[in-house]
């Protein structure tokens, strides 16, 4: 028998790491072409949603939901996101920011949402007990007619390539240097998970590239992900590329990141 494979203890649900990376995500604008697929849908009811934006960051999808909304909520745990989202986009009776975990809800219990987002993989930031703590708390207030649309990601997308990329013709010596040094660490983080355990449980916990490698994250197969939802009690699942175009389940190709969108099923007993 061979021994288990390192896995990381935790993912980075620590509040701290986030707290410190507020002045990187304040510097992207523009909506994903999901996002702006998600938007292109749902444009009928432009003006008649109510928008719960779980992980708002500092504000780069607040920037556009606020404004095709009927009220706008956009939540963080990171109290110094929230800040920098409330600085950039303002608040008024209609737009407000919240300092709140999504992991516990409850004090959103008496309110219904026609958009639940939950933008930029902010879901995989937690480990698998508390993902689905979150999808349970997002049915519980996500509109009989509402929207839950979310990114993640792909555990299709492992194990990562370590093949070196082409240096640049500019500076060949110092990219050369930064492709061999960055494959190094892709190799190293495909040796801490074993591929075929992860692709069993539908799920892994990554310490990826993502801000220098400081960052553990969970990759859930999408097959895995439909289950989840199901269970947590929605219906109607669509997974979307980057490209915002669907894909299958069973083979939805290389794309590091998903976006996953569904409606509640509102059959389900006891919801």
């Amino acid at each position: 028998m061979t021994a288990a494979p390192h896995r990381p203890a935790a993912p980075t649900g620590d509040v701290a790491v986030w707290d410190g990376l507020v002045s990187r995500y304040a510097e992207r604008w523009a909506l994903q072409p999901p996002e702006r697929e998600l938007l292109r849908r749902l444009r009928g009811r432009w003006g008649t949603l109510d928008v719960l934006d779980l992980g708002c960051g500092a504000g780069r999808t607040a920037y556009t939901l606020a404004a095709v909304s009927r009220s706008y909520l956009g939540v963080d745990f990171s109290a110094p996101m929230v800040e920098a989202a409330r600085s950039l986009v303002g608040e008024d009776d209609a737009t407000r920011f919240l300092v709140l975990d999504a992991r516990d809800l409850s004090s959103l219990y008496d309110r219904r949402f026609g958009l639940v987002i939950f933008s930029f993989n902010g879901i995989d930031a937690v480990g698998h007990d508390d993902r689905l703590r979150i999808l349970a708390e997002v049915r519980r207030i996500v509109a009989d007619e509402g929207v839950f649309a979310f990114s993640s990601h792909s555990l299709a997308a492992l194990p990562f390539d370590v093949r070196l990329p082409r240096p640049s013709r500019r500076d060949p010596l110092r990219s050369l240097y930064r492709g061999a040094r960055l494959a190094l660490r892709l190799a190293r983080a495909n040796r801490r998970f074993d591929i075929e355990d992860a692709r069993s449980d539908g799920f892994a916990l990554v310490r990826d590239q993502a801000h220098d490698f400081s960052l553990v994250l969970y990759y859930v197969d999408p097959i895995a992900q439909i289950a989840q939802l199901v269970d947590a009690g929605f219906v109607d699942v669509e997974i979307w590329d980057r490209d915002g175009r669907r894909v299958p389940p069973e083979g939805p190709g290389r794309d590091p990141h998903l976006f996953y969108v569904c409606r509640p099923d509102r059959s389900a007993a006891g919801l």
